[in-house]
């Protein structure tokens, strides 16, 4: 099921403050392009994921 608009930005939000969130999410964002996991299993915003943050735009 794909999230609504909140749960999108909810979900980039925690992936910003570093607070934990679930494969499902990590991979929505990873797979959306708004996140990459890194070498350590990390998850961090990319620059498409920055930015939708920052504007709060999300597809």
């Amino acid at each position: 099921m794909e999230p609504t608009h909140d749960q999108k930005y909810q979900i980039l939000t925690s992936i910003r403050e570093g607070k934990a969130i679930t494969e499902e999410e990590a991979h929505w964002a990873v797979r959306s392009g708004y996140a990459q996991f890194g070498e350590d299993g990390d998850i961090d915003l990319t620059q498409k994921g920055r930015a939708a943050y920052d504007n709060n735009q999300l597809d």
